[in-house]
């Protein structure tokens, strides 16, 4: 499972940097079910993947021999944070609404699960390794979410719609930076219905 979350992982990464560089047709779709395959993985088998427990061996009891309860329960923990964080960050850079909210939730939790690795790796010797794979896995990830939080939502839109008019990069920042304005709203509409009537 570990091989299969790091080619999940290197499909997302290249398609985010490619959305950045480039158009390609069917792009957000296959990033959408990367991340969505990624999320599931981490929600409902997060307990055996940082426990490098076999797919095929999750229902035999030899399997979890020298795994603790609480090792099992900060799995699953863990699993639900990185979920949290992962949805922060396809919401932000898919622009979807409360991004920046999922991918600060995520943030904070996946926090706690380092904070907590980070304690536990200097006082268990025999789980060393386990809390050494949660915090690269955990770094990992928050690195890239650290750094779509803090880009600013305007810098990350003109970078993803590089083929884009000017008048509709325009209404779209206008209306990021008042979202609640019904004229901004209608005239973002109006040049994102020309923008995609062209293409």
């Amino acid at each position: 499972m570990a091989k299969f979350e790091k080619i999940l992982g290197a499909i997302i990464a290249i398609i985010m940097l490619l959305k950045l560089f480039i158009r390609f047709p069917f792009g957000a779709l296959v990033l959408v079910f990367s991340v969505f395959i990624l999320m599931l993985l981490y929600f409902v088998l997060g307990f055996a993947l940082f426990n490098n427990i076999p797919l095929k061996k999750i229902g035999k009891k030899e399997a979890y021999k020298g795994v603790s309860t609480m090792r099992i329960i900060g799995s699953i923990g863990a699993g639900f944070a990185l979920l949290t964080l992962v949805v922060g960050i396809i919401f932000v850079f898919m622009f979807w609404p409360y991004g920046y909210v999922n991918l600060t939730n995520g943030l904070v939790m996946s926090g706690i699960v380092l904070l907590i690795s980070i304690i536990k790796i200097g006082t268990t010797k025999n789980d060393a390794s386990f809390y050494k794979r949660m915090i690269i896995r955990v770094g990992i990830i928050s690195a890239v979410g650290f750094l779509l939080r803090f880009t600013p939502t305007e810098t990350l839109f003109e970078a993803t719609c590089h083929d884009c008019p000017a008048s509709y990069i325009e209404a779209e920042k206008a209306m990021m930076n008042d979202p609640e304005n019904p004229e901004l709203i209608k005239k973002a509409d109006e040049e994102r219905e020309k923008y995609y009537e062209q293409k």
